[in-house]
């Protein structure tokens, strides 16, 4: 032992043999190194670090990085040093001198996580974890990026339990005080020790999802800070994810605490403002779990705190518009579909009362104001919701009896808020007046409204083809165009009057133009009827947009849709014509059975009248445009031959190949 001892004098006489027979010395004997042997052997890994990282910088500098600053003599050395004071009585103030020398270390010789020294030296602050958590959760050390990165290493570390103990159990008070600060991104080393303290409670509820529950203290400071700070921290930096984390832990916090609604709704701040650090989570939990998993009562509260909030003035436009298409619309919508209607509205339908529990009757009296100006963000998500209403519940609003005046009262406040969607003066967002559009659209479509108003509807959503209001008219027309038949009697003559019109006097626009046609392609079948008004213009557009040497991808793709259509026309008509047959056939020998049974011309014509009622409504429809015959009717031999010729020459065109890629137009062609 002596002799052993004594090579301790100088550094250069520490082999590997002779560190690792002191170390087994301090295994088996700790009580007999004191203070002065602790000095000696940290000054000695100190003098070799100095040597390693001097060899490192002057000489290897060209070499493999990671062969240099791993492996070797140096690092056998080092680490066997830094365990003796694990198993010697090594006091707490060699705490922060050995992190200090190892975090340095590793800053010169730029490796982190994948230091060898961290094993050796977590075994030593293991034995005081209090004395560790002191030291890494001081002010000045807080500020100092590295030493924070090596604390969530420890943290997270496997040997990491008792730090972690310590933490949850009394030194989150000091967590406390850092989350209490009034700091901006502009005080960095500030903001940097803030972060640093969510962090460590981020890293705690990682591990132990039961803790941040039970520490009501730590939720209201963040609380308090999403509140305070989120806004402007945003503006400042974009890439800062300090409010991710804080996102994260308080929303473990309400999926155990449900009945915090408001701290639901606060939360939506996050998907009101643009920085880069993901929420993804949020919307994750919102769709999958809020929506899908949670009670029809628990909607119910929600959508009632949300009405006691609405005319809040310290809750923003944008956040009320957020609360109803991220919470409710998804919430309301899943409840529907899984038959949960009225039990989510609060009654069987009664359109003729007004109950503080129903959920249609509240929305409409008390959140929709047709008086009052609304954001355009809160206008949209309003009716967004109301389209959901009439399209799921629109027998809480109306019967559907255009003579019962009493129950119209529902219906004439939406109607009324929808209306000024419609007046060209009213100068209001495109996606703001198009929604109003798809209200009335779904209005029509299950109440009984007014010819003009569906009229009026119609041709403004025939006009509406601007670029940024593109799928709100088209949802509108998808849901008012196979109405138009069914409530009006000349619905099929409207139709086609206000279609033909746009095309022929609003043709030379071609936004206006692909609008009008890509309606008749996506609803060919309403338009079957009255195909042989409209054949001849689609026709002429067809050769117009695909013809050209220089038509565009897009321009060839429309033309051969509206081929399509025309060949789906007239493969639909034989249909019809081979189920007239059926039909005729089935009603004479019908007639012949009863007029061997029982004699009589009056009850043969009666057959026969009503054999030819049946075939009429059987072919026509609702709609009250055309006659059997004319419905029935081939479409002319000439347009046909057209089609087909220009199919042909589309298939026959030659494109330029490319090797592996079939390219749109020779896709097209296939087709």
């Amino acid at each position: 032992m002596r002799p052993l001892l004594l090579k301790l004098g100088d550094h250069r006489n520490l082999s590997i043999p002779a560190i690792k027979r002191l170390s087994f010395f301090t295994q088996l004997f700790p009580q007999m190194f004191n203070e002065k042997l602790s000095e000696q052997i940290l000054q000695h890994c100190t003098k070799i670090i100095e040597i390693f990282v001097g060899d490192y910088k002057c000489t290897n500098h060209n070499t493999n990085f990671f062969a240099s600053s791993k492996g070797g003599e140096y690092e056998q050395k080092i680490v066997t040093l830094i365990e003796m004071f694990y198993h010697i009585s090594a006091s707490p103030k060699y705490i922060e001198k050995l992190c200090q020398l190892v975090l340095k270390t590793e800053n010169n010789l730029m490796i982190e996580a994948s230091s060898p020294y961290r094993e050796a030296l977590l075994k030593f602050l293991q034995r005081f974890p209090a004395e560790t958590v002191d030291l890494f959760i001081m002010e000045s050390i807080m500020m100092d990026a590295q030493w924070n990165r090596f604390f969530i290493f420890i943290l997270k570390h496997e040997m990491g339990t008792s730090f972690r103990s310590v933490i949850k159990t009394s030194k989150y008070t000091i967590l406390l005080a850092y989350l209490n600060w009034n700091t901006d991104i502009h005080q960095p080393h500030k903001y940097e020790a803030q972060h640093q303290a969510v962090l460590i409670i981020f890293t705690l509820m990682e591990l132990d999802d039961q803790w941040i529950p039970t520490r009501q203290d730590i939720v209201d400071a963040l609380k308090s800070m999403w509140h305070s700070n989120l806004y402007s921290t945003c503006l400042e930096n974009v890439a800062c994810d300090l409010w991710h984390l804080i996102g994260r832990i308080l929303l473990l916090y309400f999926s155990n605490n449900t009945n915090d609604i408001d701290l639901l709704f606060q939360l939506l701040r996050a998907l009101c403002y643009r920085f880069i650090p993901d929420v993804y989570f949020l919307r994750d939990f919102l769709q999958n779990t809020v929506a899908q998993s949670f009670t029809v009562n628990w909607k119910r509260n929600a959508f009632f705190r949300f009405v006691e909030n609405f005319n809040n003035n310290s809750i923003s436009e944008e956040l009320k518009a957020k609360i109803i298409t991220a919470v409710l619309i998804p919430c309301f919508t899943v409840s529907f579909d899984k038959g949960e209607g009225n039990k989510l509205i609060g009654a069987p339908p009664t359109p003729y009362q007004e109950d503080e529990k129903n959920i249609v009757s509240v929305f409409i009296n008390k959140v929709f104001d047709p008086d009052k100006q609304y954001d355009d963000a809160v206008r949209i998500a309003l009716l967004q919701l109301a389209c959901l209403l009439v399209e799921r519940a629109s027998q809480h609003i109306h019967d559907g009896d255009a003579n019962n005046k009493k129950q119209g009262n529902k219906l004439r406040r939406l109607m009324t808020f929808a209306w000024p969607c419609l007046l060209s003066k009213n100068s209001v967002d495109p996606t703001a007046r198009y929604h109003g559009h798809l209200l009335l659209a779904h209005i029509i479509a299950r109440l009984a409204i007014h010819k003009k108003i569906v009229l009026q509807v119609f041709h403004s959503l025939l006009k509406g083809h601007a670029l940024e209001a593109r799928s709100i008219v088209k949802q509108a027309l998808d849901v008012l165009t196979p109405a138009m038949p069914l409530r009006m009697e000349d619905g099929n003559t409207m139709l086609t009057h206000w279609t033909k019109k746009i095309i022929v006097e609003e043709g030379h626009a071609m936004q206006q133009l692909f609008h009008i046609l890509q309606l008749i392609i996506r609803h060919y079948k309403v338009y079957f009827p009255v195909r042989h008004q409209l054949v001849q213009h689609l026709i002429n557009y067809m050769q117009r947009l695909g013809f050209p040497a220089t038509a565009s991808i897009e321009h060839k793709k429309l033309a051969v849709d509206l081929a399509e259509v025309i060949i789906k026309w007239e493969l639909h008509r034989i249909k019809e014509d081979e189920r007239e047959a059926k039909i005729d056939g089935s009603e004479d020998e019908l007639i012949r059975e009863t007029s061997s049974k029982r004699q009589g011309t009056d009850l043969i014509e009666h057959r026969k009248k009503s054999a030819e009622n049946l075939r009429e409504s059987a072919v026509q429809g609702v709609g009250s445009y055309t006659k059997t015959d004319d419905v029935l009717r081939s479409i002319d031999k000439s347009y046909c031959d057209t089609v087909l010729n220009f199919l042909v020459r589309l298939a026959c065109q030659v494109n330029d190949p490319q090797a592996g890629i079939i390219s749109p137009g020779e896709s097209l062609s296939r087709r």
